[in-house]
């Protein structure tokens, strides 16, 4: 067991560590080519369509594992997430429409451009996550790490390309390789899941989709709640704050992002296994996996902290993202913390309860980013952010502990 967790885990951070230094390419490219004005219009486009990334999601994968023995499962999760996936997209491209913009703040004509340039890559993106379904109740992020690598040459293939040629701005380059490269990751994702699990329906069936929608429900709530706290500061600094100190603290949340990536796949690879735990391995296996992102966490924290100076690298526009960095740095254990309690509920089938947690660290982030960052900047944004996760942990935990201890 801890050598198929291991493998996993490994598999995903091989595979999120070539999407991550792909990521990193590209906002070094980019960054220094534009600027941190320049980069901030990059991060309101990335941002806002990753808003749709997690509603395209919304927690029916998990749901799915719990019925895979279900004939009719799989074709209805391919089929919601392609539904959705494209109803997301149209979504995304009207309510862009009615968000305030001016020349040069909020969201510019040159951001809304951007955004319906890049809006394609929900749809390839819930895919690229149901395919992701089968990697996981086969324990085979293997293959999507293989699938990650593909779409990541080609994105820093085409980028050095189009910025070679300078027919584009950089910023609308890099959309375009980003939507390339998620073509192609989407692609292998499904045609390699499609090899071992081929579709066995073609119709659509409205009552399997209802089958994984309408339990998925609670836990699709939790991360629309988690996604508007987690974003809130963005756009929050979008729209009160210069360009620039988006692009700032744009920077400093792509390489807290990254680190955040080694708690969930690590879950990604527990969660399977867990479901199979009897009520009496339950909690010595749940406190195991809790210790181990602890200290993961504390590693994590003490290089992060270190290695913040870096980001003036860059460019010497990024030197206030070394404080900001460093801020975000000291959330790290809530939300490795975090990442095995709201699993572990989910396990548990809890996940009606997780709506609560959420939902109150949504509200207390979302008063605190309008209250403080129009009047302190993205340093406000970047407490709010630890502040919220140390509540998520707080709630969380009490929680889990309380079922744990009503079951045994």
């Amino acid at each position: 067991m801890k050598k198929v967790i291991a493998l996993n885990t490994v598999s995903q951070l091989v595979g999120r560590g070539v999407g991550a230094a792909t990521a990193f390419i590209v906002t070094l490219l980019v960054a220094r080519h534009v600027g941190a004005s320049g980069y901030g219009d990059f991060v309101k486009i990335t941002t806002y369509v990753a808003f749709f990334y997690l509603l395209a999601d919304f927690g029916i994968n998990a749901v799915y594992l719990q019925q895979a023995g279900v004939r009719t499962s799989w074709p209805a999760l391919i089929h919601i997430r392609t539904i959705g996936g494209l109803l997301l997209i149209a979504a995304a491209v009207v309510i862009v429409c009615f968000l305030p913009g001016t020349g040069t703040a909020g969201y510019t004509s040159f951001v809304r451009l951007g955004i319906l340039l890049y809006s394609p890559t929900i749809l390839f993106q819930a895919w690229i996550t149901t395919g992701n379904a089968i990697f996981q109740k086969r324990l085979r992020y293997d293959l999507a790490a293989w699938a990650i690598l593909f779409g990541s040459l080609v994105t820093v293939g085409l980028l050095w390309v189009l910025l070679f040629l300078r027919h584009m701005p950089a910023v609308t380059s890099a959309l375009l390789a980003m939507v390339a490269g998620a073509v192609v990751t989407a692609a292998t994702a499904m045609s390699v899941a499609l090899r071992s699990h081929p579709l066995p329906v073609v119709r659509i069936d409205g009552r399997a989709m209802a089958r994984l929608f309408l339990p998925a429900i609670p836990l699709g709530v939790t991360l629309l709640f988690n996604l508007v706290y987690f974003r809130a500061d963005s756009v929050v600094i979008t729209l009160t704050r210069p360009t620039a100190e988006v692009g700032v603290y744009g920077l400093a949340y792509k390489v807290f992002e990254v680190v955040l990536v080694f708690p969930t796949f690590f879950m990604n690879a527990v969660y399977p296994i867990m479901l199979k735990q009897d009520r009496s391995k339950f909690r010595k296996f749940f406190e195991n996996s809790f210790l181990f992102l602890l200290i993961a966490s504390l590693l994590s924290l003490v290089v992060v902290w270190f290695a913040a100076p870096a980001l003036s690298l860059v460019k010497s526009d990024f030197t206030p993202s070394i404080g900001a960095l460093r801020v975000l740095s000291l959330g790290l254990p809530f939300f490795f913390v975090t990442s095995a309690t709201m699993w572990a509920l989910i396990a548990l089938k809890k996940q009606s309860g997780l709506v609560f947690i959420y939902g109150a660290s949504m509200a207390v982030n979302l008063a605190g980013n309008i209250l403080f960052v129009p009047a302190y900047g993205f340093m406000a944004a970047a407490w709010m952010t630890v502040a919220s996760e140390g509540l998520v942990m707080a709630l969380s935990g009490l929680f889990l502990i309380y079922e744990i201890h009503r079951t045994h």
